[in-house]
């Protein structure tokens, strides 16, 4: 079975990181159309790719009878909007994170894509890490024993020429008109991976950082964490880091037997004080993106559920959230819950 594809928003996304990977599954994958608000970057794209049907306007795709997907990566505060259409237009879905701008979107898609009979997934490649699948492993089998505390950091600084193409002026990632700039954009990775590991986030207290130019929305995030299974421990996210070697995700775990620690592409471990430390590095590591797509394409053909779903998306949103109402109330606050739908 080949799925044909839909892609809408062509930007650096589709480009460095979906692209690469769908390239190598002709097999599973064909992209037939494609849809970007200014279409002379569409063309451009279909040309590279070796040929699509380019549309202005994404609802013309969506009304495309020959697609049966589409990957939706468009600007944070058209996700809701750009993914519920998708869905009303019966395809299959997989969309860029976050789930959308704000937890009442989320939670109205939620009720749009229950009993939709497609796949939904959202692109939430973390979710996808086999170090992150590997360290949730190793908490649950209780081998470092209870986790009480723990320590995640990202820095990164988006005022390198390697991010520069995705914060130019004028661009949605420079002027963010969905709250929380960066941090929804970029932490919302992170929270899911913490929500992997340990579980959910019972409350938080959390300040925002302006300290770049790159970007005009927070360019960090410094977040005291309360586990409901009690562990507590900190976030700090610096997106204007001056560092010789960016740090997406580390990630470190302290239990009652042992210790944990996650770094790009491997996961450490000790069982016990004094005892030899194992490593595991999986082979062909790409951050989740292969896996991701493999699990939709399987997923559309009901060979395996979907990993990373909406209902999961919403709860990053809401730890998110938390973190934005903590900053401007300048006070701890409670992570909510889903509704029922």
């Amino acid at each position: 079975m080949t799925v044909n594809l839909g892609i809408i928003g062509t930007g650096s996304a589709i480009r460095r990181l979906h692209w690469p990977v769908l390239e190598k599954m002709p097999d599973d994958f064909r992209v037939i159309a494609v849809a970007n608000r200014t279409r002379a970057r569409a063309e451009a794209f279909a040309r590279d790719i070796g040929g699509a049907t380019v549309y202005d306007d994404y609802r013309a795709l969506l009304d495309d009878r020959a697609v049966d997907a589409v990957l939706t990566a468009v600007p944070i505060e058209l996700n809701a909007q750009v993914l519920t259409d998708a869905v009303r237009a019966g395809k299959h879905v997989m969309a860029e994170k976050p789930i959308a701008a704000t937890p009442r979107e989320a939670q109205e898609i939620l009720s749009i894509c229950k009993g939709s009979g497609k796949v939904i997934a959202i692109a939430e490649n973390f979710r996808y890490r086999e170090d992150v699948i590997k360290a949730r492993e190793i908490v649950a089998s209780g081998e470092i024993g209870g986790v009480y505390c723990f320590h995640m950091t990202t820095q990164f600084d988006v005022g390198t020429e390697f991010r520069r193409a995705w914060f130019e002026k004028g661009t949605w990632r420079h002027s963010p008109v969905f709250p929380g700039g960066m941090i929804t954009d970029t932490s919302v990775h992170m929270v899911s991976s913490l929500r992997d590991i340990l579980g959910e986030v019972k409350e938080l207290y959390a300040q925002v950082l302006h300290s770049s130019t790159a970007t005009e929305g927070p360019d960090g995030l410094v977040t005291q964490i309360t586990m409901r299974d009690g562990a507590v421990g900190q976030y700090l996210a610096c997106f204007s880091a001056k560092v010789p070697k960016e740090t997406v995700l580390s990630f470190e775990a302290f239990g009652t037997k042992g210790s944990l620690r996650l770094t790009e592409g491997e996961v450490n471990w000790m069982c016990a004080p004094g005892a030899a430390e194992q490593t595991y590095r999986p082979e062909g590591y790409d951050r989740g993106y292969t896996p991701q797509w493999r699990n939709f394409y399987r997923a559309i053909g009901g060979k395996e559920a979907v990993v990373s779903t909406p209902e999961q998306a919403c709860q990053d949103l809401l730890v998110i959230d938390a973190a934005l109402r903590s900053a401007n109330l300048g006070q701890k606050v409670l992570v909510g819950a889903l509704a029922t739908v």
